[in-house]
């Protein structure tokens, strides 16, 4: 049996074989609007299992490891406690960082699901070659990709933003600078009373894993 991943684009919906046996394989390929509104209920329908991060482009060198870290040790709780869809927007820094160590959490737990919210489709247009490569590992791998827009326009980090925050349960960030978008993605979330944990805080992710567990 052949393993299909969704991955959404602005024009067209095209299902991909998983990597197995993509090599080789053409795209099949159907028009929009015969499933988007099926896959969209279901992607509602699945909220309460949903996590969004966000955070800053910019990780000093000296706190990565403790943040991979804290976000390991989360991950494999709410993984534990039911969560198993997880949402980012596959930006330079952090969502990048939060998208691979979802990957590996997959590796160990075939249910979970990398979902790409992808703000324009010419997000990846001016970054590094390294950068894109990892880029598009993640667009490879992901179960599924959503491109909200075709074109760059001024504000279209943010809908993505709420997009990914409205179809979450929790929101997990790396948030040190208290301006810019991913604070204000901080008080979106907690505008819609989206619990919010900052993994630049180790003691608080360590209180988030046992305040989980004791909930048992």
């Amino acid at each position: 049996m052949r393993i299909y991943r969704l991955c959404r684009l602005p024009e067209h919906i095209y299902f991909k074989p998983a990597a197995a046996d993509t090599l080789g394989q053409p795209l099949s390929f159907i028009t929009r609007d015969m499933i988007s509104d099926v896959y969209d209920s279901q992607l509602r329908g699945r909220k309460d299992i949903s996590v969004c991060f966000t955070g800053h482009r910019l990780i000093p060198a000296d706190e990565r490891d403790q943040l991979i870290d804290s976000m390991q040790k989360v991950l494999e709780c709410l993984y534990q406690h039911g969560y198993r869809d997880f949402i980012s927007g596959a930006a330079l820094g952090f969502d990048i960082l939060a998208a691979e160590q979802v990957l590996q959490l997959r590796s160990r737990h075939p249910d979970v699901r990398l979902l790409l919210a992808i703000p324009c489709s010419s997000q990846a247009d001016r970054w590094r070659t390294e950068d894109c490569q990892r880029y598009e590992r993640l667009l490879y791998n992901a179960d599924a990709t959503y491109v909200l827009s075709r074109q760059y326009y001024v504000g279209c980090m943010q809908v993505r933003n709420r997009f990914m925050v409205d179809r979450s349960a929790i929101c997990l960030c790396y948030l040190r600078h208290m301006k810019g978008g991913t604070m204000s993605t901080v008080a979106y979330a907690m505008e819609q009373s989206c619990p919010v944990l900052n993994l630049a805080m180790p003691d608080a992710c360590d209180a988030f894993v046992r305040q989980l567990n004791a909930s048992d």
